[in-house]
């Protein structure tokens, strides 16, 4: 094939994606404006009257408090400034009536010695991406961490950390004054004299900024048509400071997607005070093209490395709730199921055991056929599931994309090997596997063996599940006959389940409506 040729091949691919899957992502865009904050000398004598006013449990005016929450976040540039040009006067602040001695304590946040840097919300503007705020007005300045990754920190994208933290600036002894740093989804307020303060913070800056720089790890038409370029980046990521003391809670993405496409409905969770300070976020990332079992042994290797990692940082016993859209709820319930012989039997003639293969190969074929529930595992939330398939995988358009798709190298060798070397332990349906090409839209129709066979098992008595399912059908339409325009109402109805919401006027992207955020939200408050 020439190269023109292939560019209009190129062409017509992207161009079919784009109208076969719609987009489950949306950037986020950030700038920062520093020319918000003086660099004026601090003026520490309005500042000191409002934080003694605040120490007797009394109410600051408004226009004190902004002078106060000002002179913080000026203590911050300066101390900045001076990390950056002059770190043997890293302390040294100036000031209105001259130079003193600034003293950082961090109150309850982690890890901040592996800061790498710290910047004021106030010069953080959000320019796309997000439709709404979080915020807490009140005493303090409302800052932005990065932890990088590192080897103490396997679990944070390559591109970093960032989330919110508030500086108080503690002024008992204003020629001594002290920085003190706190974790606002910990600590939402500073009590004094019986009376409660609540603390500056901004969760949609430090959330868009996070956003900013993560959210091509997992580029939503490339993921799907390329998984060995993605493959490295497979996992599951925080998106928000550990703490042993909370809940892990889960956001898997759906196929032609990214982890970005939970952007809004992680920003309205920080929203809420008892969700913030009840759960742990954490994002899967994955490339979407790949067949549906292999995904799902991947996110249980995932989870299971998360628990470890939470029980060596002195977690114990958390249960985990999982939030999973459209795909990627399947892949949610696949980790709360069985699965053995009687799978493996459907395949194959001969045991596992007995399998003329390497034996990295025939672990890897243990991980996708022999599984156990995770006992962690106690809630999961449907989004706009396809648990019997999606018509739109049996659109005549979908072969093209299909054909486009790059599935993991490495099956398709193993594939290979099995057909040449052990053709005779293949059952018909395992020989039809083993031949065919499977990726996950082909493993969505509601015709794959797949999605009939291996995912529609009983739903684990032990786990409590939810389903958020999206109605964009005409009024007239009855809800049996309904659809998210990609799913419909006959597939994402699921017998067994806690509770079902169906969100009227929201499409596919249902887990991002204003509806379905707030079925979210109510389920996670549950106890």
């Amino acid at each position: 094939m020439n190269f023109i040729m292939r560019r209009w091949v190129s062409f017509v691919a992207t161009a079919a994606v784009l109208t076969f899957l719609p987009s489950c992502s949306l950037q986020v865009k950030v700038r920062e404006e520093w020319n918000v904050i003086s660099r004026q000398p601090i003026e520490l004598g309005e500042a000191s009257r409002t934080w003694e006013s605040i120490r007797k449990g009394e109410s600051p005016d408004p226009e004190g408090l902004e002078i106060y929450n000002e002179a913080v976040r000026r203590a911050v540039v300066q101390i900045g400034g001076n990390w950056a040009s002059n770190k043997d006067r890293l302390s040294a602040l100036s000031t209105s009536t001259g130079e003193v001695n600034l003293r950082v304590n961090s109150v309850n946040v982690q890890d901040l010695g592996f800061a790498e840097e710290i910047v004021p919300a106030a010069v953080v503007r959000v320019r796309r991406g997000l439709r709404s705020e979080s915020v807490v007005n009140g005493v303090g300045a409302s800052l932005l961490v990065k932890q990088p990754r590192s080897e103490a920190e396997p679990m944070i994208p390559s591109s970093g950390l960032w989330y919110p933290v508030t500086a108080v600036l503690n002024l008992d002894h204003p020629a001594a004054p002290v920085l003190e740093l706190i974790d606002p989804t910990r600590q939402g307020k500073l009590t004094f004299q019986g009376r409660e303060f609540p603390l500056s913070a901004n969760y949609t800056a430090a959330l868009a900024r996070d956003f900013h720089d993560r959210q091509f790890e997992f580029n939503r038409i490339a993921g799907l048509l390329s998984f060995d370029k993605f493959a490295d980046r497979i996992g599951l990521y925080r998106v928000s400071a550990f703490d042993a003391a909370k809940q892990p809670c889960l956001f898997v993405h759906g196929i032609n997607s990214s982890p970005a496409t939970w952007n809004e409905t992680i920003n309205r969770l920080y929203g809420d005070e008892e969700i913030r300070e009840r759960y742990e976020f954490w994002n899967f990332g994955y490339p979407t093209g790949a067949p549906i079992p292999y995904m799902a042994s991947r996110l249980r290797e995932s989870i299971l490395q998360m628990i470890e990692y939470r029980r060596s940082r002195g977690a114990e016993g958390a249960p985990i709730t999982i939030v999973g859209h459209s795909m990627g709820g399947l892949l949610s319930k696949a980790v709360t199921i069985s699965s053995g012989d009687a799978e493996w039997s459907q395949l194959f003639n001969v045991p596992i055991s007995q399998l003329n293969v390497p034996e990295e190969d025939r672990e890897m074929l243990r991980k996708m056929i022999y599984f156990e529930p995770i006992p962690q595992v106690k809630r999961v939330v449907f989004c706009a599931t396809p648990h019997r398939g999606s018509r739109m995988a049996e659109n005549p358009a979908a072969r093209l994309v299909v054909d486009l798709i790059e599935v993991p190298s490495h099956l398709l060798k193993l594939s290979s090997e099995i057909i040449s070397q052990s053709a005779n332990a293949l059952t018909p349906l395992g020989l039809e596997f083993a031949r065919d090409r499977m990726t996950s839209i082909e493993q969505l129709s509601s015709k794959a063996r797949t999605t009939s066979e291996f995912l529609n098992k009983p739903l684990n008595p032990a786990v409590t599940y939810h389903s958020i399912i999206g109605n964009n059908s005409a009024a007239h339409v009855s809800l049996e006959k309904s659809s998210d325009n990609i799913v419909a109402y006959s597939s994402a109805h699921l017998e067994g389940v806690a509770s079902e919401a169906v969100i009227r006027k929201a499409d596919h992207g249902v887990h991002r409506s204003d509806g379905g955020i707030e079925e979210i939200l109510r389920i996670l408050r549950l106890p």
